[in-house]
């Protein structure tokens, strides 16, 4: 699925607004239809530790794009103060119900 995304990234004053699109064929059986912002945080972490980006994640929005087919993730990725984000180390998907818990 990492591989399918689509990224835009804007600069803002203090922070990027960064906008990914991903087939939802894809998403949907990855998380067995679920869309929701749990869901989009994952893959924002997966993504961007895929991508080595340290950033902070904050205010995430998903939409269900049906007529284009696609998922559409937004969110802000904040950098400044910024010294060290801890990376996931496996997504949601593939973690136990004890994992999730903490």
């Amino acid at each position: 699925m990492l591989n399918s995304i689509s990224e835009r990234r804007v600069k803002l004053s203090d922070k990027y607004k960064l906008y990914i699109e991903i087939p939802d064929e894809e998403y949907l059986m990855i998380y067995n239809g679920d869309i929701s912002v749990e869901n989009a945080r994952d893959v924002l972490w997966q993504y961007l530790q895929y991508h080595q980006d340290d950033a902070r994640v904050e205010n995430v929005e998903i939409n269900h794009d049906r007529d284009n087919h696609s998922i559409n993730i937004e969110a802000d990725l904040i950098y400044v103060g910024n010294d060290y984000t801890t990376g996931r180390y496996r997504p949601n998907y593939l973690r136990t119900e004890k994992e999730l818990e903490h």
